[in-house]
């Protein structure tokens, strides 16, 4: 702040210059704003002996004092929490105006209308207020000048009040944001030191541990004066250069999350994760560090990995030895139906070899190749589809129009199953020696429904068929499966077997 350049007395200038520059020093030594308030009244009436001064503060529109040391206890209890308004005496009206207030007679002035008695009880006489504005231009208070007999401001008067209610200004905002830094120092304080969790401030160049919390001390097991004098490196077991460009990248913010293992004071090595971010204090970068000990959680991990890997192998042999019983139940009954005499007798064995032949399949794709949360409906059911017609010697063009829909592993089972019966039903009769044979295998969704469509160019069906008293053991199979699915089956066989199942995409539970 420069002061004004007036025509002034040069002397009285130099004065008031060397008792601004005291003023400044004890506010920027973050003196206590009373103290600096009352020197700054102090000084002002040890220039001029014939001013008393006071500083008031406004706070939620009500007078306050600040420093009045020279004025009588009940008058300055007189104004306290006095509402500002336009007549409400000088200090009450500046605030109120926003202007300066010269009133030379308080006898007479309409301001003091209210407060005149007390005032020249105690022998106040003059008042000039001056408002204390904030750099927002907020009215944060306002310095006056008494006097015990009427007076009117000189020049340098009008000097010495508003350079004075400057200084105060600047000594007033000065305290607020140490306030609110010392406030802000003290909850980040209490927040690192009472925090349950482990925290450090690390230099990132250097890598040295700049402070720590008690819960730091516990976990590493150092005393806290000997883990701040030490380095991060002396406790992450990584190689220095790396552990360094780690807290570079922190510092630079393209990376907050680290895992780590660190040594404890013990010898114990602990698997932590570290989250760092850059802090700036007293004008220096550093990295704010929050551990986890994930020990155990790493061991449970490491637990769990063994136990599934554990339990792969157990299915793996489970699901070899279910294949290898498949594959002899298959060559019994393959063996007893050629053995058979009866022709009934020996098409049934071989329905059902054509049965366990296409469910042994059916295993392979679903328990023996992808889980079943990530095998569609198109990656299983044409290769499946392509194996139970290379059972059959002779030439089928197949025709497929499949989307990759994801189905759960029960309407996968059971679609397998239904699409091994149907299309063995058209394999087996559909046949006619003067055509090549035709299957087409179709499944879309539709609104809140799947459709699986399979037809064929064959010879076709009686239509009484229909009837539930006539259908087989494979279409009985179907219609069985096509319920479990909550779904409708219709079937037509007047040129070609055609069956059409409709089922919803999401099966309720029971």
């Amino acid at each position: 702040m420069k002061l004004r350049n007036r025509n002034l007395d040069p002397e009285r200038i130099a004065d008031f210059e060397c008792y601004r520059s005291g003023i400044l020093e004890l506010i920027v030594g973050n003196a206590p704003l009373t103290d600096v308030l009352t020197e700054i009244v102090l000084g002002i009436e040890t220039l001029n002996p014939t001013m008393l001064c006071t500083v008031v503060l406004i706070e939620n529109s009500k007078i306050k004092i600040g420093a009045a040391p020279s004025l009588p206890k009940i008058y300055n209890d007189s104004i306290e929490g006095v509402t500002i308004g336009p007549e409400a005496g000088s200090c009450g009206t500046a605030a109120y105006t926003g202007k300066r207030v010269v009133v030379e007679d308080i006898g007479t002035s309409p301001l003091w209308k209210n407060y005149k008695d007390i005032a020249l009880s105690v022998g106040l006489s003059s008042c000039w207020s001056e408002p204390i504005r904030s750099h927002t231009n907020e009215i944060i208070g306002t310095f006056a000048i008494y006097h015990h007999e009427i007076a009117s401001p000189t020049e340098f008067d009008i000097f010495i009040i508003t350079e004075t209610a400057d200084l105060v200004s600047i000594a007033i905002e000065k305290s607020i944001v140490s306030e609110k830094l010392t406030e802000s120092e003290r909850r980040f304080r209490d927040f690192f030191e009472k925090n349950s969790s482990v925290m450090l401030i690390i230099e990132p160049n250097s890598g040295d541990i700049i402070s720590a919390n008690q819960t730091a001390v516990q976990f590493y097991g150092y005393p806290h004066e000997v883990l701040t004098k030490m380095k991060i490196e002396e406790i992450n077991i990584l190689p220095p250069e790396e552990v360094k460009a780690e807290r570079l990248r922190a510092l630079a913010e393209s990376r907050s999350y680290f895992a780590f293992s660190h040594k404890l004071a013990s010898g114990a090595i602990k698997q932590v994760e570290v989250y760092s971010t850059p802090i700036e204090t007293s004008n220096r970068h550093l990295l704010f560090s929050i551990v986890h000990d994930v020990t155990e959680r790493k061991i449970a991990e490491e637990k769990v990995k063994s136990l599934l890997s554990e339990k792969e192998m157990i299915l793996r042999e489970v699901h070899h030895r279910i294949k290898n019983n498949m594959t002899i139940l298959y060559n019994l009954l393959d063996l007893q139906a050629g053995s058979q005499e009866n022709e009934e007798i020996r098409n049934s064995l071989k329905d059902a070899t054509s049965r366990i032949k296409t469910m042994s399949l059916l295993y392979d794709k679903l328990y023996l190749g992808k889980a079943f949360h990530e095998l569609l409906l198109d990656e299983y059911l044409i290769p499946l589809s392509g194996e139970i017609i290379s059972l059959f010697p002779y030439p089928v063009k197949l025709i497929t129009e499949i989307d990759s829909l994801q189905l759960s592993a029960e309407q996968l089972q059971a679609i397998g199953i239904i699409t091994n019966e149907l299309l063995t039903n058209s394999l087996k009769y559909a046949r006619d020696s003067s055509k090549e044979l035709e299957i087409k295998i179709k499944v879309w969704a539709e609104e809140e429904n799947f459709f699986l469509l399979i037809s064929d160019n064959g010879k076709g069906f009686d239509p009484e068929i229909s009837n539930p008293d006539k259908l087989g053991f494979g279409l009985t199979l179907v219609s069985m499966l096509t319920k479990q699915l909550n779904g409708t089956i219709t079937f037509q066989g007047a040129s070609g077997a055609e069956y059409k199942i409709k089922f919803p995409i999401h099966k309720p539970h029971p």
